[in-house]
């Protein structure tokens, strides 16, 4: 009897502290575990190294799943990393939160605790009234909002881990903004957001942000819609959910309208995109891509993100009054990253590539305000942004159908064609070739910004270019010309043949340009001149007279040959000799690139007599931005001109055997020099 005694009296004990601890426990659930807050403040402060504070409302409920809800929920900043001031030059916070609403399920915290990582989590239900945070980085990378060890840096080729995130039942920010400045990207924004998702979502569910601030000193506007923000933030990729973006900064306006299953990395991204700026190197500096300076742009077309690498399909391209579209893949896991594809188009207006040399675009500073100031220098003196090169490596292909040369009074290229290497700091335009008016251009073109001084070399040759197309004027005084329905023939023809081998330093146009070495030939085969330019040049005023009333004669090149040797920016013929029955015209003097100056004389020589012919040399004087052509004054005006064609007779000789005209013009050359050699 005892013993039952004892062991029923140890069972009421056993039952009464049983029922007292479900008691404590009913109550302390009931009461949401308030005296649990400072210990767990305290824990989530050692563990993420900074303060964490929550209340003064604090309520935890531990029955089915873990549910927290916190009045205000603050976390600072860790020691010694950058933060934010407000107006008092006081420290934000890191995060500032009121209305506080988590629920998460026991088997996430299992899971957190195994450490299988933030993506395993998932999130029953997140709420917030109110939400601010406060990032800061510097420029040597230390950030406010990085949590754990400082990682090591990348290797080369090695991609970037994404950002893990939990998974959301259900989420709710009514009102958000985040302040965001970031030295090491000189970026500065200010934004505000708000999303509702998941059962309390409705029909205006999704994620509306918008944020204004600046970048590289620059203003930053930037507007962003997502039709679901659940899956964006926590889904495995493979539903996409709709998104609008539009973007302004730089002077560049940004739009896509498409589909993107992370909103943080715009991994799995499909998109129309809208594109438009007053410069592509600007949207370039933007967009992380080294691209020329050009005048205003607009570009419309696909794009695609898949395995952190970009395709974009360009439907419309234009600059200017250029006209183009492309393919193009981006592949920023390569270091640098790297850009390849193809360029093609109806139309390149090569004066719409100006500004990449330094000159400014077509149209600008033309307004009608003011006229244009007079320059002194013609060359454009502004420096490339040659740093920019070192950002990227290219591999593009260039298939356009016209490349127009910005004037009427040539025919234009076409097509255009060629392929642009950039690796290393060297940029190269090889496989150059442009067909025109029955011929070609062929070479290469190359930059070598390795060294302080950068290098150019252009190496270039044209054949078999009909001049009576290439050069577009008509004379309409020709005799054949007169009294026919024809239409009328040109100034000059015959086939240009030529080569180029030039190499300068510099970092701008006009400094390559003072520098320039090397040299070049030019001749022409089967050609004629016009009769009464003949005679201008040679300042024949009866003979000219005269064709002006009878019509004007094309006589036979006999001789067409041009060698320019330059040095120092010194630009200087050796040979310049246009021979026909009538007349013989050479040229001499110096052109100077470094000082923009101009000293060249044109010596006619004709072969018949005219009482009214001056003879005098022709001379082109003064400056490239204001050139002086005058006459030679003198009873020595004969005898100078004889005396400058005497000097072009070894070159000439040495000229030849690099000449491939033709036997016949070989022949006319050969007379031409035996007959100023005597």
């Amino acid at each position: 009897m005892a013993t039952a005694f004892r062991i029923g009296r140890i069972g009421r004990w056993l039952l009464g502290a049983l029922a007292l601890l479900v008691l404590v426990l009913g109550l302390c659930e009931a009461l949401g575990w308030r005296f649990l807050r400072d210990p767990l403040q305290g824990r989530l402060s050692t563990a993420l190294q900074r303060e964490v504070r929550c209340g003064p409302t604090f309520r935890l409920h531990l029955l089915g799943s873990v549910r927290l809800q916190c009045s205000e929920l603050l976390l600072g900043n860790p020691e010694g990393q950058p933060f934010l001031y407000d107006d008092q030059k006081q420290p934000r916070p890191l995060l500032h939160a009121t209305g506080l609403r988590v629920a998460v399920p026991y088997a996430s915290l299992l899971a957190l605790r195994r450490g299988e990582g933030l993506e395993t989590v998932e999130i029953t239900s997140l709420t917030v009234e109110q939400l601010e945070a406060n990032l800061a980085q510097a420029k040597d990378g230390r950030a406010n909002f990085k949590f754990g060890p400082p990682k090591l840096p990348k290797a080369e080729g090695e991609e970037e881990e994404p950002l893990l995130l939990p998974r959301f039942g259900e989420l709710q920010l009514r009102e958000g903004r985040l302040r965001l400045e970031d030295a090491q990207h000189a970026l500065s924004v200010d934004g505000r957001l708000s999303t509702s998702e998941g059962s309390a979502g409705g029909a205006n569910a999704g994620l509306r942000a918008q944020a204004e601030g600046r970048w590289q000193g620059k203003p930053l506007a930037a507007r962003l819609e997502a039709g679901g923000v659940l899956p964006l933030v926590g889904g495995d990729g493979s539903q996409l959910v709709p998104i609008k973006l539009h973007l302004e900064a730089a002077q560049t306006l940004i739009d896509l309208d498409g589909r993107v299953a992370d909103v943080m990395s715009l991994r799995a991204l499909q998109a129309r995109f809208h594109v438009k700026g007053a410069s592509l190197a600007g949207a370039g500096g933007f967009l992380s891509l080294a691209l020329p300076t050009t005048g205003p742009f607009e570009m419309s077309g696909d794009i695609a993100r898949k395995d952190l690498r970009w395709h974009a399909l360009v439907q419309s391209f234009t600059v200017g009054s250029s006209r183009m579209h492309g393919e193009f893949d981006f592949d920023p896991t390569l270091k640098p990253p790297r850009l390849a594809g193809t360029l093609a188009g109806q139309r390149l207006a090569l004066s719409d590539l100006a500004p990449a040399l330094g000159a400014a675009a077509q149209g600008e500073g033309s307004g009608q305000s003011a006229p244009p100031a007079k320059r002194s220098r013609v060359l454009p003196q502004q420096d490339f942004d040659l740093p920019e090169l070192g950002r990227m490596q290219a591999d593009v292909r260039i298939d356009l159908d016209n490349a127009f040369l910005g004037t009427g009074a040539l025919e234009s290229f076409h097509p255009l064609q060629g392929r642009v290497l950039l690796k290393d700091r060297v940029l190269t335009l090889q496989d150059l070739l442009a067909r025109t008016a029955g011929g070609e251009l062929r070479g290469q073109i190359g930059l070598d910004a390795r060294t302080k001084q950068p290098q150019w070399q252009a190496g270039l040759r044209w054949s078999d270019v009909q001049l009576e197309r290439f050069v577009k004027p008509r004379n309409v005084t020709a005799a054949e010309h007169r009294g026919q329905d024809k239409p009328a023939p040109g100034y000059v023809s015959g086939i240009l043949g030529g080569q180029a081998q030039l190499r300068g330093v510099g970092r701008s146009t006009a400094a390559m340009l003072a520098s320039l070495d090397g040299g070049m030939d030019l001749w022409v085969r089967n050609g004629t001149l016009s009769h009464l330019l003949i005679e201008g040049l040679g300042l024949d005023v009866a003979q000219a007279l005269g064709v002006l009333v009878k019509g004007d004669n094309r006589l036979p090149l006999n001789c067409a040959v041009v060698r320019v040797k330059v040095q120092d920016g010194l630009v200087r013929p050796e040979v310049a000799v246009f021979d026909t029955s009538d007349t013989t015209i050479l040229a001499s003097g110096e052109v100077s690139l470094a000082k923009e100056s101009l000293d060249l004389t044109l010596a006619a020589r004709p072969k018949d007599f005219s009482p009214l012919s001056l003879r005098s040399p022709v001379h082109v004087r003064g400056s490239f931005a204001e050139p002086e052509v005058g006459l030679e004054k003198g009873k020595l005006a004969l005898k100078l001109g004889a005396a400058a064609a005497l000097a072009f007779v070894n070159p000439l000789a040495a000229i030849l055997p690099l000449v491939d005209p033709g036997d016949q013009d070989k022949a006319g050359c050969q007379q031409t020099l035996q007959k100023f050699s005597r």
